[in-house]
């Protein structure tokens, strides 16, 4: 069940994400990097699952799906989130403060995505008039590594 994980860059869309085939389906995690300031950058945790390439390659993340392999999707969703988590800041957190976020369609979902994300340091916050779960690494702050994974 170890598969390499690369992380891209879409210029296009200001992101870092994985594409990761899971049996018939696709894992596409993401951090858009979708606000910014002269002294921050936001960057938003997004996560889609979808049964067919032609869906992924249009990313129709509003079609429903239901993981069928949930135990290798959450293995590999932990992964690939340390991943994209460290290709963030070591892109940004030299020369920004640095806020990931991750907000929710249901309460099941914020549920689990705050289970996991509180064991890395992630709170509930408000920001930009909704709740979010999030993280800010001051300018300068992170180094590889330091957090505990």
């Amino acid at each position: 069940m170890n598969k390499e994980i690369n992380v891209e860059w879409d210029w296009d869309n200001y992101e870092y994400y994985v594409l990761i085939p899971i049996d018939n389906q696709t894992l596409r995690m993401g951090i858009q990097l979708d606000e910014y300031t002269d002294t921050t950058i936001y960057g938003n945790i997004y996560i889609s699952l979808y049964n067919k390439r032609k869906h992924s390659a249009r990313n129709e993340d509003n079609i429903i799906m239901t993981g069928l392999n949930p135990f290798k999707t959450i293995y590999y969703g932990i992964k690939a989130f340390k991943l994209l988590e460290d290709a963030a800041l070591q892109g940004y957190n030299d020369r920004f403060k640095v806020v990931i976020y991750c907000s929710w369609v249901d309460n099941r979902r914020r549920d689990a995505y705050y289970k996991f994300l509180s064991k890395r340091g992630y709170r509930y916050d408000r920001l930009f008039g909704n709740k979010v779960i999030m993280k800010t690494w001051k300018k300068g702050e992170y180094e590889q590594g330091s957090d505990n994974d």
